[in-house]
Order: structure tokens, then C-alpha cells, then sequence
């Protein structure tokens, strides 16, 4: 195995767990209360995520162009919350749309 396979298997294994936790989140039943929580953990988390980036990128004034995908990405993952009401979905829109449009700008 070359050394960016191992790389790639890493983080599609590490994408998958992660994901599987808020996928099961809507087939196992759960409290009524807790059930409620569970609908905003993907976009803290994804949010979280983007904040923490956009604070590192805000540090340095000249890597304000780093901070573009990332509020991008938030502003994808917000609308497809929106409007599918899933919230696992904005993993699956803001995750490439923060991958892509990093590889754009280059970051």
C-alpha cells in the first residue's frame, strides 16, 4: 500500500464514524428530550468546526481569503438544513463544499 492510500483509507474511515453517529441518531429511539437535542448536534458541530477555522484564518489579516470556503461552507450547510429539516445534511453539503472550494483558493 502506497502512503496516500493509507491516508485516504484513513479518512474515509474517519469521515464514515463520524457521520455514522448522527445517521443512527435518526433510526434509534430516544427520549423525547434528547431526541429534540439531537436535531442541532450536525450544525454545532459543523459550525464549531468552521468557526474555529475562520478565528485561526482571522488572526493573520492576509489570510482573510482562507476564511471564504469555510463561511461558505457554513452558509451551505445552513441551507440545506433548511430546507430538507435533516440535520446530518449539513455534513454532507458544507464537507465538500468546504473541500472544494479550499482546493480553489488553494489553502
Amino acid at each position: 500500500m502506497t502512503a496516500w492510500f493509507v491516508i485516504l483509507l484513513a479518512g474515509l474511515g474517519s469521515y464514515l464514524f463520524r457521520i455514522s453517529m448522527i445517521v443512527l441518531t435518526d433510526r434509534i429511539a430516544l427520549p423525547a428530550k434528547l431526541e429534540q437535542a439531537s436535531d442541532f448536534v450536525a450544525p454545532a458541530a459543523f459550525t464549531a468546526l468552521a468557526a474555529t477555522g475562520i478565528a485561526a484564518a482571522s488572526v493573520r489579516a492576509s489570510d482573510v481569503v482562507h476564511a471564504i470556503p469555510l463561511l461558505a461552507a457554513v452558509a451551505v450547510a445552513i441551507l440545506a438544513v433548511r430546507l430538507t429539516g435533516r440535520s446530518y445534511v449539513a455534513v454532507l453539503a458544507g464537507m465538500p463544499t468546504l473541500w472544494l472550494l479550499s482546493l480553489a483558493v488553494g489553502t
